[in-house]
């Protein structure tokens, strides 16, 4: 099982973690190489890394928390430039066996859930949409625009060279009273993502947290023509959602 790095705060008692908060707030400026490295200079070094990049693929655990509740999901996924992407949730007990399956295929998303024998297809509203992770939506070429970066401190993954983004919105991105904060965690070297996560305060004031870990990353996989291309499967419903879109 992948670790998740919740970080300092669900961890340590307060007095501990006010005194290990003074020391990492010193010492996360530092990477492995020994000199000084802004939130701009680690997100750019990542950026990087994501435009030499073709595609990339990881497994992966999702862990939700809501509510007080925990529920926990595992799968793996496919991701190609700009927009394609083949994400696949997979049965608790045996891996091989799908139990959601979601396919961007640049024009439409499809989700089909086989156990039901349905699948939902909507329209994908922008073809030159280019993400920053997979299924996130946000767009790596506005990040610094449209929102506040922040390194926030974590005494675990920092020794390992992983180094954690905190995005918040601008004010001009904010349109309703749920607030959401994206975090990204980038490992030194490669400057690919291991991790990243959802924070979202709804309007009637409950949490919602998603933490995404990866594992067995790869990038620039040779890949099937018809990996993204979804077929529907025999007598299954569909349900057309692409025109309310």
């Amino acid at each position: 099982m992948r670790q998740i790095y919740w970080g300092t705060a669900f961890v340590k008692l307060v007095s501990f973690r006010s005194f290990m908060l003074k020391v990492m707030l010193l010492s996360v400026m530092f990477v492995n190489s020994g000199y000084a490295q802004s939130v701009d200079e680690i997100f750019q070094n990542f950026k990087k890394a994501y435009e030499k990049s073709e595609n990339f693929s990881a497994n992966f655990e999702e862990t939700t928390l809501f509510a007080a509740r925990q529920s926990v999901a595992r799968g793996r996924f496919i991701f190609e430039k700009p927009n394609l992407l083949r994400k696949e949730y997979v049965d608790r007990k045996d891996a091989s066996k799908v139990v959601q399956l979601t396919v961007l295929d640049g024009e439409y998303g499809w989700t089909y859930t086989p156990i039901l024998n349905q699948v939902n297809k909507m329209k994908w509203n922008n073809s030159e949409r280019r993400e920053l992770l997979p299924g996130m939506g946000a767009s790596l070429e506005n990040v610094q625009k449209n929102y506040d970066m922040a390194l926030i401190p974590d005494e675990f993954a920092n020794p390992k060279g992983i180094y954690q983004i905190q995005l918040t919105p601008k004010p001009h991105m904010v349109r309703t009273s749920t607030k959401e904060i994206l975090e990204i965690w980038v490992k030194t070297g490669e400057w690919l993502p291991v991790q990243f996560g959802y924070k979202t305060e709804f309007e009637d004031g409950t949490r919602q947290s998603v933490i995404v870990a990866l594992s067995q990353i790869e990038r620039d996989k040779k890949l099937g023509p018809d990996l993204f291309k979804f077929v529907v499967p025999k007598d299954a419903e569909v349900i057309d959602l692409s025109e309310e879109n």
